[in-house]
């Protein structure tokens, strides 16, 4: 007996042991992740949420939060766990609600909803609940920091249960299904996803004399049709000065956001010029809006500028359909972002993931609830809801989404781009500081005199190259 007590002790304290040595190693990548101030969201907001803001995510948290707790009701005869969250508003409802439909489906698990705020807020949340050991179960994550906490051996490999009842993954759409895995394990599965879009004023395009049912579909389009749509007080393009938007255009000229040894920029060439020049000649042209706001990457500003008739093409996240079809008082429609010599852009937006440091039985139940929150019908409630893509290919295959799209035929426009999201946002832990150093270095190129496209790409690549010494 007391043999087995020794052995129980030495493996208490080994489990013990690797806890805090994971967490020593979580709360240095993060630190630093953080004190460069790049925990933060595709498109430059911090979140592609389709009508939330940081803000509204702030506002809306305690009633959000309220509401979680007002369902919640932990009993000691189920297994309790939690589930962090980045939606606000009428979004947040909506996951509610699909929590409290799982919670009502079944007697042996009880999910609670706590909304974190912005996808930025909750990586903050989540550094400090990590290293204090008390991390939830589940998490929605901007999919950009799940290197950070994969990196750190954080997350749990959801294969095993794929692998364990025969779990249909091939079902998700292979573009977005991509950004799940880090090293060759499952460390997530899609959740709220969008990919950037060009939306145009049709109105403006008829009074322009152009197809109104033809966007730009090359740069050269893109060009030509700003310059015929700019008159009378409006734009004929606007876009953010966004690392989001800059990356599809390199990717869209031929180039990769990292190289194939994933230590340094994939773009040093002409392919990360030629979206700067770009920029700047249709600036010159007096052709192209830069929004206000902060750092003049709003993403709000483009979108009020569009919605206000100021701008007659915007370049924006998918997720931002259902809001700019219920704002604007024109017709909208949709593209694909127009092209240098390929078509390929890097989807955004956020994955559901499972956090180590739990036992087998909060395991498995969190994996009853991705399943649930991720299936067909929900992932169609939930795109129909809010303006994400629709993860899975029976998705597409479903009488409520064939419905949608008959009456919304936008909504098809941006499922086809999804083959075209070839990118995988790279799981490093250095992509948060990279993404910030892109932003700085195109901000600098297009608000700033005497500073070149050549300058700010060979800046990106000695700064970023820095981050992998």
């Amino acid at each position: 007996m007391i043999e087995e007590n020794s052995t129980c002790a030495n493996a208490q304290g080994k489990i013990k042991e690797e806890k805090e040595e994971m967490r020593k190693k979580l709360s240095i990548v993060l630190a630093a992740a953080i004190a460069a101030g790049s925990l933060a969201g595709c498109g430059g907001s911090g979140t592609t949420e389709t009508k939330d803001t940081a803000a509204a995510n702030s506002s809306a948290q305690a009633g959000s939060e309220a509401g979680a707790k007002e369902e919640a009701a932990p009993s000691g005869d189920k297994i309790n766990i939690e589930f962090w969250h980045c939606m606000g508003s009428s979004n947040g409802e909506l996951i509610q609600e699909i929590t409290n439909s799982f919670n009502e489906s079944q007697d042996k698990i009880f999910v609670k909803a706590v909304h974190q705020g912005s996808y930025t807020d909750a990586g903050t949340k989540m550094q400090a609940a990590l290293a204090a050991g008390e991390a939830p179960v589940l998490a929605q994550m901007e999919i950009g920091m799940l290197g950070i906490f994969a990196d750190a051996e954080q997350l749990v490999d959801l294969q095993k249960f794929v692998d364990a009842e025969g779990y249909d993954i091939g079902d998700f759409m292979p573009g977005l299904l991509d950004c799940s895995y880090y090293n060759g394990e499952l460390v997530a599965l899609p959740h709220s996803r969008s990919v950037p879009v060009l939306y145009y004023n049709k109105d403006r395009f008829k009074d322009a004399g152009l197809d109104e049912n033809q966007p730009p579909v090359t740069w050269d389009d893109l060009r030509a049709d700003a310059k015929v749509l700019t008159a009378d007080g409006t734009y004929g393009y606007s876009c953010p000065l966004d690392q989001w938007y800059y990356m599809a255009l390199v990717m869209n000229a031929g180039g990769l956001i990292f190289n194939e040894a994933g230590d340094g920029i994939g773009f040093a060439g002409e392919s990360g010029a030629k979206p700067l020049h770009l920029w700047q000649e249709m600036i010159a042209e007096g052709t192209m809006h830069v929004p206000s706001g902060q750092d003049y990457n709003s993403s709000e500003a483009c979108r009020n500028a569009f919605a206000g008739g100021t701008a007659a093409m915007i370049m924006q996240s998918s997720a931002q359909l259902k809001g700019l079809e219920k704002t604007c008082e024109f017709e909208v429609g949709v593209g694909a972002i127009p092209k240098d010599t390929t078509l390929s852009y890097p989807a955004g937006g956020s994955n559901l993931l499972m956090f180590k440091g739990h036992t087998d039985e909060e395991e498995a139940a969190g994996w009853e609830f991705l399943k649930f929150m991720t299936n067909t019908e929900n992932a169609v409630k939930w795109a129909n809801g809010t303006g994400y893509l629709p993860t899975r290919n029976s998705c597409m295959e479903s009488e409520e989404y064939k419905k949608m799209v008959e009456e919304d035929p936008n909504l098809q426009i941006i499922v086809d781009q999804v083959e075209y999201s070839t990118y995988r946002i790279p799981f490093i832990p250095q992509y948060q500081e990279a993404k910030e150093i892109f932003a700085n270095e195109i901000q600098k190129c297009i608000l700033e005199d005497n500073y070149s496209p050549e300058q700010a790409v060979a800046g990106m690549e000695e700064r970023v190259g820095k981050l992998f010494k």
